[in-house]
């Protein structure tokens, strides 16, 4: 209990996709008995943090940093080495990098791994054959250009939707205080996940060659990993791959066998 090695999860953003992260960690990891599973800790206090996509657009609204501080020192106390946020708005610079010098200044060595990078490079290594990769996610994430530019950082290029449409249509899939995926979330609605095929398919006509699930509620409407022939980057999933990576890479498991096989080209 002493070694520091433990993976820690920032929950509460929202509640089911911390949930969601850490039986992804779990679905990663090889392991034939309980002692071979790798030691997580989720700290879920989703009262306490403001809503991110709010804060990015005007950083007059109250800040979750405060309250995410507090929350990653609580992982470094119990021996986290690294943790995830299975938010993908949480990674804007006005939080993200506010989240990461509080930690140095305060001599922390818990380290964050971005679940935006992580959303590239699973997109690289899906199929080498992808260029083009639609992003559906929060309106927030978007205007940052936040996956964008990880995907350009590694020579690939973003596609997002028609804005008109997103505002319209994909954003209200997360934010729907009747029918949306952090109204309703388990199981969601059929009216969110119908709305996210669509996207997808839009995307498509766009010209993605694969889509990024880019907002943590989104792969609890569409799990599987393909649709109608477009590849699907989970971002939790992404996210739980790079966590082990980066702590147990010995026990990270294989990509299945029909994704591997496009990834081997």
């Amino acid at each position: 209990m002493d070694e520091r090695n433990a993976i820690g999860v920032v929950g509460g953003l929202g509640p089911y996709a911390g949930l969601d992260l850490v039986k992804k960690v779990f679905d990663n990891t090889a392991a034939s008995t309980d002692q071979q599973h790798l030691p997580v800790v989720l700290i879920s206090y989703p009262g306490h943090f403001p809503d991110r996509s709010a804060y990015v657009a005007d950083q007059s609204k109250p800040s979750p940093v405060p309250a995410l501080v507090e929350v990653l020192r609580r992982l470094d106390d119990v021996g986290c080495a690294i943790a995830g946020m299975p938010c993908n708005t949480a990674h804007a610079p006005v939080i993200y990098d506010a989240l990461t010098e509080a930690m140095e200044r305060e001599g922390r060595t818990i380290r964050l791994i971005s679940i935006i990078e992580a959303c590239a490079e699973a997109a690289r290594r899906r199929d080498p054959s992808i260029r083009r990769v639609g992003v559906l996610a929060t309106s927030s994430s978007l205007k940052g250009r936040l996956h964008s530019i990880a995907l350009e950082q590694i020579g690939l290029e973003g596609v997002r939707p028609d804005w008109d449409y997103q505002e319209a249509v994909l954003n209200p899939v997360i934010f729907d205080e009747t029918w949306g995926l952090k109204a309703q979330s388990d199981p969601p609605t059929e009216e969110a996940r119908n709305r996210l095929l669509d996207g997808i398919r839009h995307l498509r006509e766009r010209g993605a060659d694969a889509v990024i699930l880019g907002c943590t509620e989104l792969p609890l409407a569409v799990p599987e990993p393909e649709f109608e022939g477009v590849p699907i980057i989970d971002s939790t999933d992404a996210l739980a791959r790079a966590l082990i990576r980066a702590t147990h890479p010995d026990k990270l498991k294989p990509l299945p066998e029909a994704l591997a096989e496009k990834a081997e080209g």
